[in-house]
């Protein structure tokens, strides 16, 4: 019975490290440089292995896109659940990882129809998931939500850190430090009222 699981481990093994080498020239050359070979030479197997796991190489990006947006879901759980909900979800959306990963995705998608879907259903259940948290704790910080509806806000976090990281890599002069640091400044005024704390 034992050689069975040996097997089934050693297979999770070899998705891993695919998974990873995958993610990893994504996100130091871009998704046009993934192919069987260029993945297979990061793990030391024969290109045809790859086709073995990832018939397809959008089954690939599909199942490297999957993996992070469970890892996606869950921190945006937390965050959302924490005591400074605004806040960790703006330093989570901040991250230049995820957000390269995200840009080179959606270039992805653009050109292939199959992971456009997969796309479409991650950014849909993120967004949920956002707006549900959103509609139970907006009023803890005295915003309107027919002024400030969940969908504007989500939006709006998840599009400026995007924006901003995106512009803060390519080093643009879009002044993106000071729209940086008025959501900063604005962050800390929404957490310190919605924790009962007088403004400063």
């Amino acid at each position: 019975m034992a050689e069975p699981r040996r097997r089934r481990a050693a297979t999770a093994e070899k998705l891993t490290r695919l998974l990873d080498a995958t993610e990893d020239i994504i996100l130091n050359e871009g998704y046009a440089a993934v192919s069987s070979r260029s993945v297979a030479a990061r793990v030391n197997i024969n290109a045809p292995l790859v086709h073995y796991y990832f018939p397809k190489i959008d089954d690939l990006f599909a199942a490297v896109l999957r993996r992070r947006a469970e890892q996606m879901l869950a921190r945006m759980t937390a965050a959302l659940a924490s005591a400074e909900p605004l806040r960790a979800w703006w330093e989570l959306a901040s991250d230049p990882r995820g957000s390269t990963l995200l840009a080179e995705m959606v270039a992805a998608a653009n050109h292939r129809p199959a992971l456009r879907a997969e796309v479409g259903k991650v950014a849909h259940e993120l967004r949920r998931l956002q707006i549900d948290a959103l509609d139970a704790i907006l009023g803890e910080y005295g915003l309107d939500p027919d002024t400030f509806p969940p969908a504007l806000i989500a939006a709006t976090v998840q599009g400026l850190a995007y924006a901003v990281v995106m512009e803060e890599a390519g080093d643009f002069d879009t002044r993106h430090g000071e729209a940086r640091a008025a959501m900063d400044r604005l962050l800390t005024r929404l957490e310190r009222r919605r924790s009962g704390h007088p403004q400063r």
